[in-house]
C-alpha cells in the first residue's frame, strides 16, 4: 500500500457504497417479502401449501371414490352449488395473502393442525356413509339411514368436519379477517344445504324422521 495509498481510500469508498445501497435494499426486500407471504418465514409458506394441498387431493379421491361408482339417485335442485366452496376458500387465502386483520404467529401451527384434523374426521364421515355419499341433496334406491360411528350422535359429522377445517384454516393464515369470512360464509351455506338436505330425506327416507329425533345435527347433545 505504500506505493499505491490511494487503493485504501477506494476500498474504504466502496465499503461505504455497499453498506449504503444494502442498508436501502434490506427493508425493500424484507417489505416484498411480507406482501408475497402472511405467514411469518418461506418454511411455513411450504408446509402451509403442502398441507393444503395434500389434504385437498387426498379428500377429492375419496370424494371421486364413493361419487364414480353408483347408481343416479334421485336429486333435489339447489340454489347454490358446492363449487362455491372453491371460491370462498380461495378468497379467504386472498385476504390473508393481503394481510388484512393479521393474528398473531403463534396461531399457525395450532391452525395447521385443527385443519388436518377437520379434514380427516371429514373424509372418516365420508367412508361410514359409503355408497349413500353424495356432494349433491340425493338419495339412492334402497337408501338406508346410517347411525354407526359420529352418525349415532349427530347427523352431519362431514359438514361439521369442513367447518372444523375452515376454522384451522383461518387460524393458519394469521388473519382474523379470513376467519371470518370462512365462518360466515361457509356457516351460511352449511346451514342452507343442512335445511334443504333435511328436508328432502325425511320426504324420502322413511324413518328419518325418528332419526332426528334421536340426534343433533352438529354438535353432539347440543346442536
Amino acid at each position: 500500500m505504500g506505493e499505491y495509498p490511494h487503493l485504501g481510500q477506494v476500498d474504504s469508498d466502496g465499503g461505504r457504497l455497499f453498506s449504503t445501497i444494502y442498508s436501502r435494499l434490506t427493508p425493500v426486500y424484507i417489505s416484498v417479502e411480507n406482501q408475497m407471504t402472511p405467514l411469518s418465514s418461506l418454511f411455513e409458506t411450504v408446509i402451509f401449501w403442502v398441507i393444503l394441498l395434500g389434504v385437498f387431493v387426498t379428500d377429492g379421491i375419496f370424494v371421486r371414490r364413493h361419487e364414480g361408482f353408483k347408481e343416479k339417485g334421485k336429486r333435489k335442485k339447489e340454489l347454490f352449488s358446492p363449487l362455491v366452496l372453491l371460491a370462498w376458500l380461495a378468497a379467504a387465502i386472498l385476504i390473508g395473502y393481503v394481510g388484512i386483520g393479521a393474528l398473531p404467529d403463534w396461531l399457525f401451527y395450532p391452525g395447521e393442525i385443527l385443519f388436518v384434523v377437520g379434514y380427516a374426521f371429514q373424509i372418516y364421515s365420508i367412508t361410514l356413509l359409503g355408497r349413500y355419499y353424495s356432494t349433491l341433496v340425493e338419495v339412492q334406491p334402497n337408501h338406508k339411514v346410517i347411525e354407526s360411528g359420529p352418525y349415532r350422535f349427530i347427523r352431519h359429522p362431514n359438514y361439521l368436519g369442513q367447518m372444523v377445517g375452515a376454522v384451522g384454516l383461518g387460524m393458519a393464515l394469521q388473519s382474523w379477517v379470513s376467519l371470518l369470512v370462512l365462518l360466515v360464509i361457509g356457516g351460511g351455506f352449511f346451514a342452507y344445504r343442512i335445511r334443504n338436505e333435511e328436508a328432502f330425506l325425511v320426504a324420502e327416507i322413511g324413518g328419518y324422521a325418528d332419526y332426528m329425533k334421536r340426534t343433533k345435527r352438529l354438535v353432539p347433545f347440543i346442536f
